[in-house]
């Protein structure tokens, strides 16, 4: 007898090495992780269904016959349908193997066909309730523990005569009840540890995506280009170790680096059906061949890779791939990785489109701000060199002239910085002007260190604030005013300050000139534009009171390479 206990054990042993090897196949699976996370839909539903219904077939068809019945493993796929795919799940391969069960005959058929049933929905219900991710190898082993004894009561119970099912159950009760349980515990632990491995690898892939992302945020920041891609794919292959890495846009090859350059060349029309079929579905492709890969050309050395999306708004933008030499050689490292770098590159990606939007509204503000010529300026300034030609012919030119500067400075085409010296001539001509309107009201004072002329600054960044202190408050004024330009460097910094005596401004006024509410907009568009290029510790301060006049300053870094528009730079 003792002898037959072990003989079953050995062969139910040899059915358990089955399942141990199926759930490494199945846990190695994305597409099976993919209908495990999601099994309420139809086509999970029915894949999971078939893979445990016929691992419990055959369970039982392995099975030992003792005392008219069988000592089989049926219970183990049953119960693992019900761990990994939930109760539908599990009722349906119960329903499925317990038919099997009951046709196959013996006089414990009925009663094992439907403990089959309770088994799959029992542990469909348990996973439903404690979570896949919360489960264990106690709660699986109880689960198969507690499977067992029911259907041994079940047996017991129903089916008859009850002394060949005692007879039967003193045989077999003790091993299948093992053989279940340790079988259900070894499934569950490959799947937790291919899981933890899996996590590793993402892990592991998200920290060399991160590494990759922060190297070609300079980059990227410009928008998808031949040039930032060439930087970024640059990058990539040297941190991946890939055998080529490529990046494209929707149609073209932006960047390719490493095996298989000589076809797959840059600016030229996409070759592999891949990486068109990533940007028409929008999804992670996993290439496991040449055949999968596309290329029409046959002596490309690439065999397997891992292409994924560029998406940035919504919209697939291009594609990055990871390319290897051997077929077959992807891993999930590598596809965690194309999946880590594909997301954070779409984040830059699109980052770069609201920079664009951003410089582009600028832009508009800021040929806006130029072309901004008060009429009445205009039309007062001409009315004065009208009646100067007569009694005054060399004053008239005189404004003429200044007038000329300040019209070619407002529409020429320059770029987005200029010297303090070349902002200083425009103004230095507009407040000529002022003053033949003012009179001997207005008297200026200027104090520019000669070592800040040549620094580069954002253009009008002086202009409109001198344009402001003259209309809103030294023109209100009656009586005697008097405007301070300073231009002095003080440790790295550069200092503009603009000082008027007039009217000043309220304080709830001073505050609404940076708000994005205010009307007109050179003063917050100087502000916001120093902010942009050179951070929020710099860009302008006003300092006011009614009555007492205004301080507008103006500090900017004293050596500094800035992106512009054009790409300037600007150096003390």
């Amino acid at each position: 007898m003792d002898f037959l206990k072990f003989d079953i054990v050995l062969n139910l042993l040899g059915d358990m090495a089955l399942i141990a090897l199926v759930a490494y196949l199945l846990g190695r699976s994305r597409f099976i992780a993919g209908c495990v996370n999601h099994p309420m839909n139809m086509r999970h539903w029915f894949i999971l269904t078939v893979i445990f219904s016929t691992l419990s077939i055959l369970g039982t068809y392995n099975g030992i016959p003792i005392e008219g019945a069988l000592a089989n493993t049926r219970l183990i796929g049953t119960l693992m349908s019900g761990i990994m795919g939930g109760p539908i799940v599990g009722f349906s391969v119960g329903a499925i193997s317990g038919l099997h069960r009951y046709l196959v005959g013996g006089f414990t058929a009925e009663t094992c066909g439907i403990a089959s049933v309770l088994g799959g929905l029992f542990a469909g219900i348990m996973r439903q309730k404690i979570g896949l991710n919360n489960m264990n190898w106690k709660t699986a082993g109880a689960i198969a523990l507690t499977a067992e004894f029911v259907q041994k009561v079940m047996v017991l119970v129903f089916a008859k005569p009850f002394e060949t099912a005692w007879a039967m159950e003193k045989i077999i009760a003790i091993p299948t009840t093992l053989v279940s349980v340790a079988g259900t515990v070894a499934f569950m632990f490959i799947i937790k540890d291919i899981q933890s491995q899996q996590e590793a690898h993402s892990a592991k892939a998200a920290e060399l995506a991160l590494r990759i992302a922060s190297k070609t945020l300079p980059f990227l920041r410009q928008g998808l280009t031949i040039r930032s891609a060439t930087e970024t794919a640059n990058i990539i292959y040297e941190l991946t170790k890939a055998d080529a890495v490529s990046i494209t846009d929707r149609e073209k090859v932006l960047a390719f680096v490493g095996k298989g350059s000589d076809h797959h060349r840059m600016g030229e029309p996409i070759l592999t059906e891949s990486t068109k079929r990533s940007i028409a579905e929008g999804t992670l492709a996993i290439i496991h061949s040449h055949e999968e890969r596309g290329c029409p050309v046959p002596e490309c050395p690439l065999r397997s890779g891992v292409g994924a999306p560029l998406i940035a708004s919504g919209v697939v933008v291009g594609t990055i791939k990871l390319s290897r030499m051997q077929p077959g050689e992807v891993n999930e490292m590598d596809i965690q990785l194309a999946r880590g770098i594909a997301e954070l590159l779409s984040v830059q990606i699109e980052l770069a489109e609201i920079d664009a939007q951003k410089k582009m509204r600028e832009k508009a503000e800021l040929k806006a701000l130029r072309a901004q010529i008060n009429p009445h300026f205009l039309f007062n300034t001409l009315s004065i060199i009208m009646s100067l030609c007569r009694t005054s012919p060399d004053t008239a030119r005189d404004l003429l002239e200044h007038l000329s500067i300040i019209l070619k400075y407002s529409f020429a085409k320059r770029g987005d910085f200029v010297t303090i010296e070349e902002e200083l001539e425009k103004v230095s001509s507009y407040l000529e002007i002022a003053k033949s309107r003012f009179g001997a009201r207005l008297t200026v004072d200027m104090e520019i260190e000669e070592a800040v002329l040549k620094t580069r600054i954002p253009v009008l960044s002086v202009q409109a604030l001198v344009e402001n202190a003259i209309q809103h408050g030294l023109f209100p004024k009656l009586t005697e005013g008097k405007l301070i330009i300073k231009a002095f460097r003080e440790d790295d910094d550069v200092w503009i300050s603009v000082i008027d005596n007039g009217v000043g401004i309220e304080p709830a006024k001073l505050q609404q000139l940076f708000s994005a509410d205010t009307e007109g907009i050179g003063v917050q568009n100087v502000h916001q534009r120093l902010k942009g290029i050179y951070g929020d510790q710099y860009g302008l301060i006003l300092e006011s009171q009614p009555d007492s006049g205004t301080k507008a300053t103006v500090r900017i870094p004293c050596t500094r390479e800035v992106e512009s528009y054009e790409n300037e730079s600007h150096n003390c």
